[in-house]
């Protein structure tokens, strides 16, 4: 796209020379980016600039006979056009298993489980579907009492634990997940598969393509009653990254769960919901009353003193016979 964006002379960008890329053709480069032919698109310049920046660095580095050292990065100290950035949405516990339990009774387990997979164990609804999560990794002879979740992206690998038994009493925490999972077929090593309906291999059963997945999730969600048109597979994850600060975790448990790597990527999935800010509210509120109380003890504790020795008969008394 950029090579064959076309200058005022007519010129493509990928038949120029380096040293015709300065800084104002650069500015000149990402104004044509981001006016395109359907509308602004400044998201689209955004990675243009950071691919451009970081592909100029890697280029001069292995080819500095190429480069003038004069020359600098025109994609270095770059100006970008502000834009709103939207935020994802994020679908509630609620509506997550009813969509769950409305694909199940459509015949449609395998959607109904990468959408508790991703909002429960927050893996990406990408990495469920690409075969990242399989049927040794739920509940293996090393891990009876866990899940293994592995994050393609960061390469974290997190086990999340199943199940706990205090006092000879087992505590279920993912009882109704594990009660979906039960409904999907075992066909093969991963966890989510389809069976092929047509052709000469039919009956077998092959991995889904992601965007196979989103199109079954659209058409269940236009049939199951309480499901809105903004349900998605990667909503269930944002909904799950809520529900952990709508608990209060730390980042430091929340991240044990979500595989993030710093706090700045965990944080930027949780949604500000009326839960958190009324969970918040109330430790604001316990605040000032304890503050209160502290102050009015404090008052009541300095004033005692004084009163007693200026309304107290006996104590005038005993200085007077003492003098």
């Amino acid at each position: 796209m950029i090579c064959d964006t076309v200058g005022k002379s007519g010129r493509r960008i990928g038949e120029r020379q380096i040293m015709e890329v300065t800084p104002r053709a650069a500015d000149k480069i990402y104004d044509k980016i981001i006016n395109g032919p359907n509308g602004i698109r400044l998201r689209q310049g955004e990675k243009v600039v950071g691919l451009c920046r970081k592909v100029w660095r890697i280029m001069r580095r292995l080819h500095p006979e190429l480069f003038d050292k004069k020359h600098p990065n025109p994609w270095d100290d770059f100006t970008l056009k502000s834009r709103t950035k939207t935020k994802k949405h994020a679908v509630t516990r609620e509506e997550v298993y009813k969509f769950a339990w409305g694909c199940i009774k459509e015949g449609r387990p395998e959607p109904a489980a990468v959408a508790v997979i991703c909002f429960e164990w927050l893996q990406r609804p990408e990495n469920v579907v690409a075969r990242f999560l399989t049927w040794p990794d739920y509940r293996s002879k090393n891990w009876p009492h866990a899940v293994r979740i592995e994050h393609h992206k960061n390469k974290a690998l997190v086990w999340h634990p199943l199940e706990e038994t205090l006092d000879g009493e087992t505590i279920k925490f993912y009882a109704e997940a594990e009660d979906v999972l039960s409904h999907l077929p075992k066909l093969g090593v991963p966890m989510i598969m389809r069976r092929i309906q047509k052709g000469e291999r039919k009956g077998d059963a092959k991995v889904w393509s992601y965007p196979g997945m989103e199109k079954v999730v659209q058409q269940m969600r236009k049939k199951i009653d309480g499901v809105s048109k903004l349900f998605t597979l990667d909503a269930c994850r944002h909904g799950g990254m809520t529900e952990l600060e709508e608990a209060e975790l730390t980042d430091g448990q929340g991240r044990a769960l979500s595989g993030h790597k710093t706090a700045q990527a965990y944080r930027g999935y949780a949604k500000e919901t009326m839960m958190r800010a009324l969970a918040a509210t109330r430790k604001r509120h316990a605040h000032l009353s304890a503050q209160k109380e502290l102050d009015q003890q404090n008052a009541d504790g300095a004033a005692s003193p004084r009163d007693e020795m200026q309304t107290s008969p006996t104590s005038k008394t005993s200085v007077r016979s003492q003098g």
